[in-house]
């Protein structure tokens, strides 16, 4: 179960500060709470059971069976929201069979000739996600990994290509039909970021071996518990809290993570809140640390210097029961001789929350016993939430993103006229 601390923001916030935010804001909580804040066709991701159903959750696992038994190789194609929860649950779970390739996430010549020059005789499947396909680069990842296959492969290469795109637009859905590749739907009432429980990201992870059903389940158990309770749980006190620390000055939030395999966890969580909220000057502008390697560079920085900023820290931990041996000679650790190492990150995080704090620096904590499907898809969820909540009391919508689109039509007037 996921637990939120919020005790080192009291030189900052008092409880009272928070409980009256919220008292006061009950009107925008039950409009949250009941799916009427936004635009209304963005709303499918909000019912978990949704975008889960049986049938559905079946045929993600049976494809990603066949696939999972033949491949070497799958690439999942997409950008941003189409790949950045499914990255998260595989990368942070650590799943490596099949190899996985990013691609459909970059311009950059040589990433794109590196990842397919690897490809030479392996047996090598796709997936290829965009909602609208009007994104450059999956659309561009997608034609150089058909013609890669193509070359390789034949005629029978279509059997290695699955698409995932919304229904109601014909383009993608249409190239599935007419080339015989496996289509499964990108839900027209669901934004990339918001995509997590739904096949966008489903299909990817249990391809890589993730246990879905266990993530689906984390995310009803929240959507349950957090609905039922009329001020909106954990996700609705942490939204308030931003946007009260927001209202004192501290415009930047810095996501904290010890585990070097959660950093995607962290970067899904830069874009989920910097997309939803980042509408207007005063929102908050997400960023993020990996520790301890951060604590020895911008450490420096969130000790001594401005104050506009507050952490949240994701203590979420991977036990292996790795002790410290002895050592031949005296290196002064002696004092750690026996231990395990799995209490020295707890450690340092306590140490650097105390040290922050102590300076000046609001720190929240999310915490779970541990880090596995579940628990990630109950943090998720709560996330999801939390920025649906922190739009809705920041005045803005929280499902548009015209500042991406607009880079995307510069974007396409710029490309044609490069020769």
């Amino acid at each position: 179960m996921i637990k939120f601390d919020e005790s080192k923001i009291d030189k900052f916030l008092t409880v009272r500060d928070v409980d009256d935010f919220i008292i006061h804001g009950k009107k925008v909580i039950d409009s949250v709470l009941d799916g009427q804040y936004g635009l209304a066709d963005a709303l499918g991701w909000f019912n978990v059971a949704e975008n889960t159903g049986s049938d559905l959750m079946d045929r993600i696992q049976n494809h990603a069976e066949k696939i999972r038994a033949d491949a070497d190789v799958f690439i999942l194609a997409g950008v941003g929201g189409s790949n950045r929860a499914a990255q998260t649950v595989i990368e942070g779970m650590e799943y490596r069979r099949p190899q996985i390739l990013y691609m459909g996430n970059t311009l950059s010549a040589r990433e794109i000739q590196n990842a397919l020059s690897g490809l030479k005789g392996k047996s090598v499947y796709a997936d290829i996600i965009a909602k609208n396909f009007a994104t450059l680069e999956p659309a561009l990842a997608f034609r150089m990994i058909r013609s890669w296959m193509q070359d390789e492969y034949g005629p029978s290469y279509n059997d290695r290509i699955t698409v995932t795109g919304s229904y109601d637009n014909g383009q993608l859905a249409g190239i599935a039909y007419s080339n015989n590749y496996s289509l499964f739907e990108f839900p027209a009432k669901v934004g990339g970021r918001f995509s997590a429980f739904t096949a966008v990201s489903l299909l990817p992870m249990a391809i890589m071996g993730a246990d879905i059903d266990s993530f689906v389940k984390g995310a009803q158990y929240t959507e349950l518990h957090i609905k039922a309770d009329e001020y909106g749980g954990i996700s609705a006190r942490y939204a308030a809290i931003r946007h009260l620390l927001q209202k004192k000055g501290f415009t930047v939030e810095a996501f904290s993570y010890f585990e070097p395999s959660l950093q995607m966890l962290a970067r899904w969580l830069l874009q989920l809140h910097a997309e939803t909220e980042g509408k207007k000057p005063e929102s908050i502008l997400p960023t993020i640390s990996s520790y301890s390697e951060d604590l020895h560079a911008i450490g420096q920085y969130y000790q001594e210097g401005g104050r506009f900023f507050f952490e949240t820290f994701l203590d979420f931990f991977k036990p292996v029961n790795l002790k410290v041996p002895a050592s031949d000679f005296d290196d002064g650790l002696n004092y750690l001789e026996g231990k395990t190492l799995d209490s020295l990150n707890p450690a340092v995080s306590k140490a650097a929350a105390d040290a922050h704090y102590e300076a000046g620096v609001p720190v929240l904590r999310f915490s779970a016993d541990k880090i596995d499907e579940e628990t990630l898809g109950e943090f998720m969820y709560t996330q999801m939430l939390s920025a649906y909540f922190s739009a809705a009391f920041l005045g803005v919508e929280p499902f548009d993103q015209n500042g991406v689109e607009s880079y995307k039509r510069n974007l396409q007037r710029e490309l044609r006229g490069v020769k």
